[in-house]
């Protein structure tokens, strides 16, 4: 079991301040940055890192494209404004691309962790596909239909490299039927969620960053999970809720725009081009040559050093040593 992350464990104490007041260009700047960091990825990617096939190079590559697309779902829902309490969902897609980075830190610490990562993605899709064939077995009209399904899932095992074993393992444990005489199992090994994945990565400053910014990823899995900030979030950023008009008439002065740039729109933008931006400068640990990775990944940190505390943190414990001074 992983030991706990505590704030004695996992604090960074600042030496140097920031100006609070400083602006930051977010919106189309930012989503300029995330465009050029997942290209430069991807372009990286073209040649598969040392290593790894081009079926495991697949996997960074669509991780980087999925964290792309998420940014632009952001801007999306944050463009509803401070009247929509959809808008607070932006910060349940932030904390997705927390989850991105930290699966691209494990992804890049060797090829053999993309192979637990497409298995048990694989395992999740037949499991599905098994609960939908024992529900529907007495339904011929589904007979075809399951048959296709299970032919697909069938070629993409042998794409991704999921023996027979494997499966036949998933299959006894599922329908909970007796192991036949000399059958060895073979189980699919969960992909570890972010609290777990800390626990396997080598003490260093990649674990220390990903202790750093694990209690942040805590925070924006309260929107997740529906938790009271989440709701209290969306009865203010209703301009339709009673709860609004009492917390204003509560807080009487409160700037009702100001709170919703402070509390939703910066750290939704910021968590989503940080982790994008760590993410590419992870990259670089498996194209060391590449002065593209480094020099746009650089772009990008200029940008985040100085915006937010959190963010010197994350550059003083992992980036720094990764890209060297900014420039």
């Amino acid at each position: 079991m992983s030991k706990a992350i505590t704030v004695a464990s996992c604090k960074f104490v600042h030496t140097v301040d920031i100006d609070p007041d400083a602006t930051r260009a977010r919106g189309d700047k930012w989503e300029g940055l995330v465009n050029i960091c997942v290209q430069a990825a991807q372009d990286a990617l073209d040649t598969p890192p040392a290593g790894y096939t081009p079926t495991q190079r697949n996997s960074l590559t669509d991780l980087f494209g999925s964290m792309k697309a998420t940014h632009h779902g952001i801007r999306t829902l944050l463009a509803l404004g401070d009247g929509d309490p959809a808008s607070v969902d932006a910060l349940v897609l932030a904390r997705l691309q927390l989850e991105g980075l930290y699966t691209i830190c494990l992804l890049t610490e060797g090829a053999e962790h993309v192979t637990r990562f497409v298995a048990e993605a694989w395992k999740r899709q037949y499991v599905g596909w098994m609960l939908i064939r024992e529900e529907t077995k007495s339904l011929s009209r589904l007979t075809e239909a399951n048959a296709k399904e299970q032919a697909r899932l069938i070629a993409l095992a042998q794409i991704w490299g999921i023996s027979d074993e494997q499966r036949i393992t998933i299959e006894l444990q599922e329908l909970e039927a007796e192991v036949p005489p000399g059958f060895v199992r073979q189980p699919i090994k969960p992909f570890p969620t972010p609290g777990q994945l800390i626990s396997e990565i080598a003490e260093g400053p990649k674990k220390r960053m990903l202790e750093r910014l694990y209690p942040e990823y805590q925070e924006l899995c309260a929107y997740a999970h529906g938790r009271p900030v989440a709701g209290f979030g969306k009865g203010i950023f209703d301009d339709r809720s009673p709860s609004r008009r009492d917390f204003l008439a509560f807080h009487e002065g409160t700037d009702i725009h100001d709170r919703f740039s402070r509390s939703v729109v910066a750290p939704a933008q910021l968590f989503s081009l940080a982790s994008i931006a760590q993410a590419t400068a992870e990259l670089t640990t498996l194209y060391p040559a590449s002065i593209e990775l480094r020099s746009t990944a650089t772009r990008a940190w200029n940008e985040l050093h100085n915006a937010q505390l959190l963010m010197n943190a994350i550059w003083s414990i992992r980036t720094k040593s990764l890209l060297g001074a900014l420039g």
